[in-house]
């Protein structure tokens, strides 16, 4: 099994445990449909499936290493609940992915033209952010003459919070450290807990209602306050 089919998969059973006892269908695309059934007809979810579960888009974020050099992915999973008690459902999803901090929910304002109308195609639902780290060999130069230095990077905690010109707080704002592959969403209040590197200067992507900013703030004192004006 690949990395991210994996990661998929453990997203899917912590979704089955909330679900339980509603049963949680993982929907391929890509597979085939019945001999007997007619060539245009979509792929369905079984009919005791309420919730449907979809990978919609797989993101290259970055580059990291950790032990080693880590090709840093985004892995975007649609999550649909349909039926009488749709509602209660999607509650006990959303609290089981808000308690696992490695997942973060697209809120309001984050998602790319007909992207929701598109990843849910027929019930309640909302997308999910997998990070995934797939380790490779770089390739290797020429011998070395000179010796290396290596350096290590320590990865830590930043809290902080993002407020606007009137040091209000803003919330359900996309907050990512450019030292982690690892977004997290602000609460009510503005306040974030991202996982970043020890530098001192930390670069964010910040993205509020739709539109996205690169900004930098010091982390000498934390918490950190990310000013958006």
């Amino acid at each position: 099994m690949g990395v991210v089919q994996a990661s998929l998969t453990e997203l899917l059973g912590l979704l089955s445990d909330a679900a339980s006892p509603v049963p949680v269908h993982l929907e391929d695309d890509g597979e085939p449909s019945p001999p007997d059934a007619p060539a245009e007809a979509p792929a369905e979810a079984p009919r005791d499936a309420v919730v449907t579960v979809r990978a919609v888009a797989l993101n290259r974020v970055g580059r990291s290493r950790r032990n080693g050099p880590l090709l840093d992915l985004e892995l975007k999973v649609a999550v649909e609940a349909r039926g009488r008690d749709c509602l209660t459902t999607m509650e006990q999803l959303l609290l089981a992915v808000e308690r696992h901090s490695q997942y973060s929910v697209v809120s309001t304002g984050e998602f790319e033209p007909g992207e929701y109308s598109a990843s849910i195609r027929g019930g309640l639902g909302f997308l999910v952010r997998v990070p995934v780290s797939l380790a490779f060999e770089e390739p290797s130069g020429p011998p070395v003459l000179e010796p290396l230095i290596a350096q290590t990077t320590v990865a830590r905690r930043i809290h902080g919070r993002l407020v606007d010109i009137h040091n209000k707080g803003i919330p359900n704002a996309y907050i990512r450290a450019h030292s982690s592959a690892i977004a997290v969403v602000s609460d009510a209040t503005g306040h974030f807990e991202v996982l970043a590197s020890a530098d001192e200067l930390q670069h964010f992507a910040v993205a509020v209602r739709g539109t996205e900013r690169e900004m930098s703030a010091s982390t000498s004192s934390l918490p950190v306050t990310i000013r958006w004006e």
